[in-house]
């Protein structure tokens, strides 16, 4: 078997992809901030969908205080496979924007690493809308739109998911705010990940020679998948220093927004108030939101 030859999704494929994330601060970093923004479901309708099947499973597996009964969304097939093969059940394929599901059918929806890949993020935004229920609460994850050094490296290196070809590179504060305005209030922003964190993360993909989180033929190969889990394993140090430069240097921006919102009554389409300097509201409340909520 060649190094690009995935292995059939088994369970193997399954843990080995686990192990990685357990071992990748970002990826927990996201879910604990969009797990404690969702907070109890008891209850509850949850709907999640993620571009992340390990984030998906440890999302499931958290539960959310338990007693919530979940469903969750995937865009690929090879995605709804991993799902399936980690036990978790009530996996809806879909192409999106469009959503499978009737008005009004859940309590709570946590969308993660989605909005970047549709043509009109408002469009799923209003599908979200509309199989959620009235004044119910919606948790978004999106990459912050910014140019730095680890997007050049990045693009320079060849680290991008061939399966999943980005549409936006991630979204302004204020862009954010104009997908969101006609039907959600946002409540509290967070981010996290900010320069050193996500070189680091870069760095341990370029050694692994894989995305982890993709379903590309490599991170499907148990023998690249060992690999990877190594590669992170030794790179626990190089995590930990870059958590405490991070930390030194806080006031670097982050580099992914997590947010809660509210969804209104109705889908109502909103001018954007300008101030005079030409922000936005939002840009001048968001954005100051953002970079200083407790890490």
């Amino acid at each position: 078997m060649s190094d690009e030859t995935p292995s059939p999704v088994n369970a193997e494929v399954v843990q080995l992809r686990m192990k990685v994330f357990l071992r990748s601060p970002l990826r927990r970093k996201l879910l604990a901030r969009a797990m404690r923004l969702l907070d109890k479901v008891n209850g509850q309708q949850v709907l999640e969908m993620s571009g992340d099947d390990a984030v998906s499973v440890a999302m499931r597996n958290a539960g959310g205080g338990g007693g919530g009964s979940w469903n969750s969304l995937v865009t690929s097939e090879t995605q709804a496979e991993l799902l399936a093969e980690a036990g978790i059940d009530r996996i809806h394929l879909a192409e999106l924007p469009q959503l499978p599901f009737e008005e009004g059918a859940f309590d709570a929806v946590v969308a993660s690493d989605m909005l970047e890949y549709v043509e009109k993020p408002a469009e799923l935004m209003a599908e979200l809308h509309r199989v959620m229920r009235s004044k119910t609460r919606l948790i978004l994850h999106v990459r912050r739109k910014r140019r730095t050094l680890v997007e050049l490296f990045r693009k320079l290196s060849g680290l991008t998911d061939p399966t999943r070809p980005m549409v936006h590179p991630g979204f302004t504060p204020t862009e954010l705010f104009d997908v969101l305005k006609d039907g959600f209030d946002v409540q509290e922003t967070t981010g996290y990940g900010r320069f050193f964190m996500e070189f680091a993360g870069l760095l341990a993909e370029l050694f692994a020679g894989l995305i982890p989180s993709s379903c590309e033929p490599a991170a499907l190969n148990e023998r690249r998948l060992r690999r990877a889990a190594a590669v992170y394993a030794a790179f626990t140090p190089v995590f930990w220093l870059a958590e405490f430069l991070d930390a030194v240097f806080f006031f670097l921006p982050d580099h992914h927004m997590v947010l809660r919102a509210k969804r209104r009554m109705m889908w109502v389409p909103r001018v954007t108030p300008r101030l005079r300097d030409g922000r936005s509201i939002a840009e001048a409340a968001l954005g100051a939101k953002i970079g200083t909520a407790a890490e």
